[in-house]
Formats: structure tokens, C-alpha cells, sequence
């Protein structure tokens, strides 16, 4: 099991994560998940990410004056955050300490093995045509960049079906995901390439109607990117998975949208599991804590036809296949990123879900439901009152 420490870097004090076939991290605004995902992708890519800032002609090397900001820092994780690695910082992957100047240098991997989704997905589209690395500021982040690039290269090299259409395609995702997806976020609606400007941009039609990107919903405008990510993600044909890509990174997928497309969302992930993929989710949607509560328990004390109630779906062979590997050998695991009164933050194995637990972390799920459980104390004892 893959495991990454942390101690004194950024805002975290002390974290330790080991990840499962599907790893939700949770906790408060600026706790440090993004900070620590970053990491992980830096330990994991560092040969490929050093060879993209030479492509594009960056200096990340060391200061030779010592001052206290890393420029390799500052170009992975962005303007401000080159001085997050002290003397203090500690950092083992699987138990390997890692050192900062040995990130510089490459690896074994030719490719990157971590796909990242980041939070700010919606920054990758320009009017509906996916930015390149170059048209962002040079100290962004780099998984923002580097997450646009591909979505560019991969419009370019082709993406849609007939007719130029994005979604839906026959050929993409399992019809059960399609239509959910459909039913959830498109409503009926087709996306497809369309040629404005002598460019190609991507439009939504409705009936007769063509949308261009400024008259989305927000839904629409955050779950695209992630659309066609998971389009490259998931082959057509072939291989079930990408050559080399081990794991799949998501930043707050739920952004903007309604509680059915964040079930799609997990559906799809579920998917992605299925197909070999680790993935690792950084959220806030208690939805997301609830389904991983529900399929441990199922794990133990279910099957497949209880998870297809769960998610109210019709009974395929396809997604039966999806539910039979999640039930029978995927690991599951869910920590809470806990900012400590004294300072700094430390994180929390809160992988039970169990919501009888005695500790009111993992029983509110890392205060993801910490208020209905009030709401729900306050107006039964209202209502007591309001009997006698």
C-alpha cells in the first residue's frame, strides 16, 4: 500500500496518507490537501515535470544566493509557495525520504504516471477552446498548466465522433454512464466542435440552438474538462487503461454541480477503479463520504444487486462487472486533514465512516455532517419539547 508522510511543509504540521484503489481526503478550506496532492505528483513525476520546464524554458534550479524561495517550488505549486520546504520538512514516500534537491534530477519514467484534475479546471477553457501551457502565467501552478496542454493536444488530435460531436459518443463511456450523465448534467443536449474564428471551439446545442461557452451553466463549464479527460482516460478500444498512468488525481470534482451529477461523477470513478486506475479525491460533498461509508458496508454485507439500488441503476452486465471488482478487492480509505487549535495541521485515518464511532471526526466524517447531525438534535428536541 502506498503511503506518503509529511512533516513542516506549507501549512502541514504532521500527514500521513495511505492510499487505497480509491482515497478520499477531506478537511477544511486551506488545510493543505492541494498543497500535499501536489507533492505527491512532483515525487511521483518529477522526471517529466523537469523535462516540461525545460521544453518551455524555465529556470527551476536552486538559487545560487540561498534566498529562502525554491524556483522549482515556486513553478510546481505557484506564485508564493517557493519558500514551503524548510530544514524542518520532512518527506517519505513508502518510506523513502525524499529530498528536495533530488527532485531536480529525472527518473525511471519517461511519462507521467499521476493524471491530475485540478481544482481550477474551469481556467483551462477559453471560450470553449482549451488554453495552452504557454498562454498561462509563468508562476501558476503546474498542474493547472499541464492539465490544459492535454486537453488541448487531445482536441487536436481528434476527439469526437461523427459530425464532429463530443457527447454523447456510442464509443465512449458505458451506455448506463452515458445516459446518467445525459440525465444529470446535458439534459438532451449535444456537444460538439464547432469552427468560429477560424478556430475550433466547443458548443452545446439544444435543438436548433448553439451555445457557446459564456451561456453554460456552471455545472457544464466545470464537469467538461473533466469530460474529456476521462475520455483519455478510458480507450475506446484496446487497453483498459493508459500505458504508464497509475493514478488519477481529482480536485473537488463536485464544484458546481447538482447532487445527481456528483453521483455520475462517482460512477465514473468507480469505472475508473475497475480499470486498474488508484484514485484520489480531494472534496467537500458528503455525498461522496456517504457513497464510500455505503460500499464498505456493502463490501461486507451486500452485493452487486445492493449497489445497483444504491445508485438506482438498471441491471447490466457492464456495470455489474464495475460493482463485482469494487465489492470483492477494492480498498477504500478516507482522512481528514485537521487543523489543530495550537496551529498546523495534522491529518486523520477516518476510514470507518462509522457514524456510531466514538470519535466525532470520524463519526461526522471530518465535520462534513456535523451540522444536519445538530439540525437534526435541535429540532428532535424542539419537537420533544413541543409534545409535552
Amino acid at each position: 500500500m502506498t503511503q506518503l508522510s509529511v512533516e513542516h511543509l506549507a501549512q502541514i504540521d504532521r500527514a500521513k496518507v495511505e492510499f487505497g484503489d480509491l482515497t478520499l481526503l477531506v478537511g477544511p478550506q486551506a488545510s493543505g490537501k492541494s498543497v500535499f496532492l501536489q507533492l505527491f505528483k512532483l515525487l511521483q513525476d518529477h522526471g517529466p515535470i523537469v523535462k516540461t520546464l525545460k521544453r518551455y524554458g524555465y529556470s527551476y534550479e536552486a538559487d545560487a544566493h540561498g534566498e529562502n524561495s525554491d524556483p522549482l517550488l515556486t513553478l510546481m505549486f505557484g506564485e508564493g509557495m517557493g519558500g514551503i520546504w524548510s530544514e524542518q520538512t520532512r518527506v517519505a514516500l513508502d518510506g523513502k525520504p525524499a529530498e528536495l534537491e533530488a527532485l531536480r534530477g529525472s527518473n525511471a519514467r519517461e511519462e507521467e504516471s499521476v493524471f491530475f484534475v485540478p481544482a481550477q479546471r474551469v481556467l483551462t477553457l477559453d471560450q470553449g477552446r482549451p488554453r495552452s501551457y504557454e498562454s498561462f502565467e509563468a508562476l501558476d501552478p503546474f498542474v493547472v498548466k499541464s492539465f490544459s496542454e492535454k486537453l488541448r493536444r487531445l482536441m487536436e488530435q481528434g476527439l469526437g465522433g461523427k459530425d464532429n460531436q463530443l457527447f454523447p459518443i456510442k464509443s465512449r463511456l458505458k451506455e448506463v454512464l452515458r445516459e446518467r450523465i445525459d440525465a444529470s448534467i446535458f439534459h438532451g443536449a449535444r456537444v460538439s466542435q464547432q469552427v468560429h474564428d477560424l478556430k475550433k471551439r466547443i458548443v452545446i446545442n439544444v435543438g436548433e440552438a448553439t451555445l457557446p461557452y459564456m451561456a453554460w451553466s456552471a455545472g457544464q463549464r466545470e464537469f467538461m474538462p473533466l469530460l474529456f479527460s476521462l475520455y483519455w482516460l478510458m480507450p475506446s478500444a484496446g487497453a483498459a487503461r493508459r500505458q504508464g498512468v497509475e493514478w488519477v488525481i481529482i480536485e473537488e470534482p463536485e464544484m458546481g454541480l447538482h447532487p445527481q451529477a456528483i453521483q455520475s461523477v462517482l460512477l465514473i470513478c468507480l469505472e475508473l477503479m475497475h480499470r486498474g486506475y488508484r484514485v484520489v479525491i480531494s472534496t467537500h460533498s458528503p455525498l461522496l463520504l456517504e457513497a464510500a461509508w455505503a460500499i464498505r458496508t456493502l463490501q461486507q454485507h451486500g452485493g452487486v444487486d445492493d449497489l445497483l439500488e444504491l445508485f438506482d441503476l438498471p441491471n447490466s452486465l457492464g456495470m455489474r462487472e464495475v460493482f463485482g471488482s469494487v465489492l470483492g478487492d477494492k480498498t477504500l480509505r478516507s482522512f481528514y486533514f485537521h487543523p489543530e487549535a495550537s496551529g498546523g495541521v495534522n491529518t486523520r485515518d477516518i476510514s470507518s465512516l462509522d457514524p456510531l464511532d466514538d470519535d466525532d471526526l470520524v463519526a461526522d466524517w471530518g465535520g462534513l455532517t456535523l451540522f444536519s447531525s445538530r439540525a437534526s438534535e435541535v429540532i428532535s428536541r424542539v419537537m420533544q419539547g413541543g409534545d409535552e
